[in-house]
């Protein structure tokens, strides 16, 4: 039987609570889980070859990035990823994903 939730300190409480657990702040967890939701929906989604570069070829011109910047975005979500994967372990380990 599902239970509604009617005050939401127990939710914040329980969020804090395991992201304490973890070593994380609360943000960093509610972060994670929206990642965790985002790279379903990623992988749910299917793409052909053929498809991907017809929309590459589409954006030519319209979006100028330097080399620099997209070496610097790069590394960001590579550290990010990394992050997420560690919460991922912590959670794994208190049995809680």
């Amino acid at each position: 039987m599902a239970a509604k939730v009617k005050n939401s300190e127990g939710v914040k409480l329980l969020i804090n609570e395991v992201a304490k657990a973890v070593g994380v702040s609360p943000k960093e967890l509610i972060g994670y889980y929206e990642w965790k939701a985002n790279l379903k929906k990623l992988k749910t989604k299917k793409i052909s070859k053929k498809e991907a570069l017809e929309f590459l070829k589409s954006q030519e011109g319209k979006r100028k990035i330097s080399e620099e910047e997209a070496v610097r975005i790069y590394y960001e979500a590579k550290e990010e990823v990394r992050r997420w994967r560690e919460i991922e372990r912590k959670l794994k380990k208190l049995g809680l994903e």
